[in-house]
């Protein structure tokens, strides 16, 4: 459909999720419980249009006190009292029998009204409380009476909103019925319990002549604002023929512990999980990665952690020569801390977007996967947002990685046991913690990377001044002992070699290797 045809609600993210808006003169009917937000949503849909789109605007309301709602509204920061003496919103408040009646007269004072005031939106809070008219009709009358409501607002060119109060009773579900039959827009709130906390949801059911984003999204009312939709994370990205999935372009991660492994580099848009026992110095090279990035190829990262509050991240780096502060000054590096308590992923992962997109992020760190299994809890939303991010990833061909702590500590018997997800990550970057005679070491490995003639070979690093660097083969773990004299470093015990290899031959120093 041309964009032309399709009017904005206005409402923040749920043009986004109707491809654009809704196609004029559509009549649309928000359905939910009660407290799920549907006078919000038609009272927002009527102030953005009149603010935002120039389009004057009627609220019907039956139950509700005008006054109340004027300031209700005014707690968003819409003054509907000024709109109203500007002559380009009107209130009325009525009831169902005399809106029947409205509609019935040939001489409607409410369609002058609309014309009187250029009305182009309509908003008529609770068309439910005109099934009160089946006692006394057939429910072929309320379905007339319906049907001469649409015609009427169709005459007019009204884009038209109604709120429907959903109930289990069949005296409800059958005009509910009829109304989501007759109308050509239907968006279902909901409101439930997760744990000890509100969970809000938007559905829309359907939309004639138009397509749009389909599933439950998450939706926020937010004091001083509004009505706020993110697109679940669940739902695929849609192709844009501008933007790539794949790069031959090499580009070095800056930090030459891992670039000396990995062969040099690593292709731009490509992800990367890195896996080790907490203390091993993942976000360590985090904050080295993204920092060098800044440095040497003036790229822009983000950083995000659930674990540690942006302050806490600064200051650690800076303990270690890592100046990130200067970098986040000059903006070259954000750092979002959100916390994981009452984390809801649709808008938390509409929030790293938002700052991608603001920013022209260029690579990115997500410290602490292992945090977000345990906010998320649910596998598969956990691994709907991981799927999501790394699409995204690629397709703006921006180089992620990912941290995540696994919970065995000396040794590993599975990459990410609780949430094998290793595969879909384009490199596979293990640190691990070798424990040899009574002292431990760090030991890093590049597990894979696709792509890449990487190096098999694990090497001890130290953590100091300057962050991650590897020592050189020659220098000694303690004392005199080096790796090169153990085999099955990554396991829970590794075995020392019974002949020492500098008393053997180098065929037999090959074949021990």
């Amino acid at each position: 459909m041309a964009e032309n045809d399709l009017i904005r609600t206005g409402i923040r993210g749920l043009d986004a999720i109707l491809l654009g808006g809704i196609p004029r003169s559509n009549v649309i009917v928000v359905q939910g419980v009660t407290g799920s937000g549907k006078t919000l949503l038609g009272t927002e849909f009527i102030y953005r249009g009149i603010v935002e789109a120039k389009e004057p605007g009627l609220i019907i309301v039956f139950e509700a006190n005008p006054g109340k709602l004027i300031r209700d509204a005014a707690a968003f920061g819409w003054n509907l009292e000024e709109l109203q003496a500007q002559g380009k919103l009107h209130i009325i408040f009525t009831s169902p029998e005399v809106f029947n009646q409205e509609l019935l007269r040939a001489d409607s004072l409410l369609l002058e009204t609309v014309k009187e005031m250029g009305a182009r939106r309509i908003f008529v809070d609770g068309i439910n409380l005109l099934g009160r008219l089946l006692g006394r009709k057939s429910e072929t009358g309320y379905r007339e009476l319906l049907h001469q409501l649409i015609e009427s607002l169709d005459r007019e060119n009204l884009t038209a909103m109604f709120s429907f109060e959903t109930g289990t009773s069949p005296e409800a579900l059958a005009p509910l019925e009829m109304t989501d039959f007759l109308v050509d827009t239907v968006i279902q709130l909901g409101r439930e319990g997760v744990g000890r906390r509100t969970h809000r949801s938007l559905e829309i059911l359907k939309s004639r002549g138009q397509d749009f984003d389909s599933g439950k999204h998450t939706l926020r009312i937010t004091g001083g604002h509004g009505l706020e939709v993110f697109r679940r994370v669940q739902a695929p990205l849609r192709p844009s023929a501008n933007q790539p999935t794949s790069s031959n372009m090499r580009s070095v991660i800056g930090v030459d512990a891992v670039d000396t492994l990995i062969g040099g580099g690593i292709f731009d848009g490509s992800t990367t999980m890195v896996v080790g026992v907490s203390g091993v110095g993942k976000t360590v090279l985090s904050t080295q990665m993204l920092r060098e990035g800044s440095l040497r190829q003036k790229t822009r990262g983000l950083y995000i952690s659930l674990d540690e509050h942006p302050a806490q991240v600064i200051r650690n780096a800076q303990t270690l020569g890592l100046n990130l502060q200067e970098q986040v000054a000059d903006g070259t590096i954000k750092i979002m801390f959100e916390s994981p308590q009452e984390i809801e992923i649709d808008a938390h992962y509409a929030h790293i977007i938002e700052l991608i997109e603001k920013h022209d992020i260029q690579r990115m760190v997500i410290d602490g996967m292992t945090s977000y299994s345990s906010a998320i809890k649910e596998v598969d939303v956990y691994r709907d947002f991981f799927h999501a991010i790394v699409a995204y990833s690629k397709q703006r061909l921006m180089t992620t990685f990912f941290n995540y702590e696994n919970p065995e500590f000396l040794g590993i018997s599975s990459y990410m046991p609780d949430f094998p997800l290793s595969s879909i990550v384009d490199n596979l970057i293990l640190l691990s913690l070798v424990e040899i005679n009574n002292s431990l070491h760090r030991c890093i490995t590049v597990v894979k990377s696709r792509g890449s003639k990487h190096s098999f070979d694990t090497r001890e690093y130290v953590i100091g001044q300057g962050g991650i660097t590897l020592l050189p083969l020659e220098q000694s773990v303690v004392a005199t002992v080096s790796l090169q004299d153990y085999s099955s470093l990554l396991s829970r015990a590794p075995t020392r070699f019974t002949v020492p290899k500098r008393t053997i031959g180098s065929l037999a120093l090959q074949d021990a290797r």
